[in-house]
């Protein structure tokens, strides 16, 4: 029989035999499950493809953008990129142009 070697962080795999003995299985018989269903399906099992780390789901995106329209679960410290930014406090009065000075509707 042939051994197979490979490094993973230790949190991960900490994690993932966690997961496994759940399940009733080691990490090697985990292992194994996925190669076998990889020969059986003649592809990688589950769907893999390069995901933007840190791009959000739309779901979650178009949710936020409701909950800020609606005046819910909203706090400055949400919106801001840069935890190191200060929120300056929105007035209630109706918005200005910096131009014109005039109120925009």
């Amino acid at each position: 029989m042939a051994q197979v070697n490979f490094r993973i962080d230790d949190e991960t795999k900490r994690q993932a035999e966690e997961l496994f003995a759940q399940m009733g299985l080691t990490m090697s018989s985990a292992i194994m499950v996925f190669i076998r269903q990889s020969i059986n399906e003649r592809a990688i099992p589950f769907k893999v493809q390069a995901r933007d780390p840190s791009a959000r789901p739309i779901s979650e995106l178009l949710q936020r953008i409701d909950d800020v329209e609606h005046g819910r679960n909203c706090h400055y410290h949400d919106l801001l990129e840069d935890d190191k930014a200060v929120a300056r406090p929105r007035s209630k009065s109706p918005r200005t142009s910096r131009r014109s000075r005039r109120t925009v509707a």
